[in-house]
């Protein structure tokens, strides 16, 4: 099993949630102030080396879900994955690198 931390689409209410159906909601949880969001189209993305905290959820999920949030995220290819301490335990986040966050609008970190 693994954790996820989730701060778009996958959040609850949002057009992606059905992803996280069978997986266990752990709660609310909000990062250090060390990233940046930014708005890509109709969803947010996160980079390291900001001042922001971000605000999301953590959900215990399992293998197959993990594979499928991975699908879904473009991982590897577009965003990338890191562990960050949560209240939870560790969790895993999908982050994009910085230079693809250039010409994007930065936003705070709260995501609709």
């Amino acid at each position: 099993m693994n954790r996820v931390f989730v701060y778009g689409t996958l959040k609850k209410g949002h057009r992606n949630s059905h992803f996280m159906h069978g997986s266990e909601f752990l709660g609310n949880f909000t990062t250090h102030s060390i990233y940046s969001m930014y708005e890509f189209e109709d969803y947010p993305a996160v980079c390291l080396n900001g001042r922001h905290a971000i605000e999301g959820e953590v959900y215990r999920v399992n293998n197959r879900q993990f594979r499928m949030l991975d699908d879904l995220e473009w991982y590897p290819h577009f965003y990338q994955r890191i562990e960050i301490p949560t209240s939870f335990g560790d969790a895993w986040v999908y982050i994009v690198k910085l230079e693809l966050c250039h010409g994007k609008k930065q936003i705070p970190g709260t995501w609709r």
